[in-house]
């Protein structure tokens, strides 16, 4: 039998600083982290000439792509500066892939790299429940590139 190789748990990374050697600042609290990559197209609908009567199919060409990353978790109000810094600003992020192996830092299994702009910052607060929530948005431009881990 044949099983996916996922990942357990995803690090989140601003760059802060560019080197060398480059710093980049794990998102301390983003717990959840989802990568979305998209395809847009135009369509267009063709008929068969040797069969003029019948509806055409669509056809789609390519016209762009983009990517998205976003991330749920706790509010950390240590990283204010970080957040503020790059708040409506293009940065590089990481997005580190781990497997958890019963280290305390886990297996590296690849890293997401990309440019992106943080479009998005809610923080959510209530003083009779589990508070502190943080879901943010970085969309990318560019290409998002995978590196495996060595």
């Amino acid at each position: 039998m044949s099983e996916p190789n996922s990942a357990d748990f995803a690090l989140l990374k601003v760059k802060t600083a560019d080197g060398p050697p480059a710093v980049y600042t794990l998102l301390c609290g983003i717990e959840g982290v989802t990568i979305n990559r998209s395809v847009q197209t135009s369509e267009r609908y063709r008929r068969d000439c040797a069969k003029p009567n019948r509806a055409g199919t669509r056809k789609l060409r390519v016209t762009g792509s983009s990517w998205s990353i976003s991330g749920t978790g706790s509010d950390n109000v240590d990283l204010e500066t970080e957040y503020s810094d790059a708040f409506g600003v293009r940065k590089d992020y990481d997005v580190e892939l781990y497997k958890d192996d019963g280290t305390d830092a886990g297996k590296l299994m690849g890293t997401y790299a990309g440019t992106g702009i943080l479009t998005t910052r809610n923080q959510s607060y209530t003083q009779d429940a589990d508070s502190g929530g943080a879901e943010i948005t970085i969309e990318g431009e560019g290409s998002l590139a995978w590196t495996a881990a060595p």
